[in-house]
């Protein structure tokens, strides 16, 4: 899941127009953004399954960045990382409290989505619903949709900034559909590396067009 993640940040981003939607998209983004570190630095992993001709999944051994507790813990240094940084609000406020929020979307998205791989704390067991495709793909695209629509109607922005944002949407769309048909990846650290670049892009996009004059 990719633009449902995105979905979840224009969502917040209705909820707390000041925050910035480049800090709202890495929040959504943050728990992938540590997976993909993490694997770089091989302290998770992610392999391709013998199914992945199928599913088009890999499987990971992600404790540190999705198991539930982890999550949460993820959650909280990202409202106190927020508030130390001078943003609005205070300590467990309602602007710190939006983007714990957003953080840990990611985990509950993700527990719809993957099989039985999110650890309920490192060394626990694992829990995940599974829902399959298409309904994993329909369930991106909804939460996508409804967050834009949110955004749209509670965040006065130009038509221009809308588009770019909404072409932003549009584009990982289009990378989550051809993801359910890619081919078996080659080389797992340059797919990291791929998805590290893939996410930076997609929030110093979020971060100008927010700052951009209307």
């Amino acid at each position: 899941m990719l633009v449902g993640h995105l979905g979840a940040g224009l969502a917040a981003k209705a909820a707390a127009p000041r925050i910035g939607l480049g800090t709202l998209f890495a929040a959504a983004l943050l728990l992938d953004i540590l997976l993909w570190l993490f694997v770089i630095l091989h302290v998770e992993g992610a392999v391709v399954p013998p199914d992945f001709d199928t599913r088009h999944m890999l499987a990971f051994a992600f404790p540190w960045s999705h198991s539930l507790v982890a999550a949460l813990v993820w959650s909280v240094l990202a409202a106190l990382a927020w508030t130390w940084s001078g943003g609005e609000g205070k300590y467990l406020t309602f602007a710190p409290a939006i983007v714990a929020l957003t953080v840990f979307s990611h985990w509950a998205l993700d527990f719809l989505v993957h099989p039985a791989e999110l650890p309920l704390w490192p060394g626990a067991p694992s829990v995940g619903i599974d829902i399959g495709q298409p309904a994993a793909l329909i369930l991106d695209f909804a939460v996508a949709a409804i967050g834009f629509a949110l955004f749209l109607w509670r965040v006065p922005m130009s038509a221009a900034r809308r588009t770019a944002i909404g072409g932003v949407l549009l584009l990982s769309a289009v990378l989550a559909y051809l993801n359910g048909t890619s081919p078996e990846p080659q080389d797992i650290l340059n797919l990291a590396a791929v998805s590290l670049l893939a996410m930076f892009v997609i929030v110093t996009v979020g971060a100008i067009t927010d700052r951009a004059p209307t």
